[in-house]
């Protein structure tokens, strides 16, 4: 599945691959890259997730929160990337993104569920 969105000078993807029971995501813009990587599984009602930042990268927050929100809507493990890329970006771009990544993630959220019940 592939979702995106343009949020001012950037385009946002989200892709995701299902891989057994558990699914893969990613959350790109601008020029890809890996920046942070989270894990994210839930157990009895309780999510737990683990994260790793690439040395001077921003994109944990987005990662983590990503992976525990898709986890605990689907009762799935999920591995989600995330990596946003833009040349002197600024404060207000910043908010932008962080806004559009959450958009993105409940629109993700809304779409499988859709697609698991046909």
């Amino acid at each position: 599945m592939k979702i995106s969105e343009t949020i001012g000078r950037l385009i946002l993807v989200l892709e995701s691959k299902v891989i057994g029971d558990d699914l893969l995501i990613t959350l790109t813009g601008g020029k890809e890259h890996i920046g942070a990587a989270a894990l994210a599984y839930t157990d009895s009602g309780r999510t737990t997730v683990s994260v790793l930042t690439a040395p001077g990268h921003k994109e944990e927050e987005i990662a983590m929160r990503g992976a525990k929100i898709i986890s605990k809507a689907f009762n799935k493990t999920v591995l989600f990337s995330a990596g946003i890329h833009l040349d002197q970006i600024s404060i207000n771009e910043i908010y932008e993104i962080e806004n559009a990544c959450a958009e993105i993630i409940q629109e993700y959220i809304q779409t499988y569920s859709d697609s698991e019940e046909n």
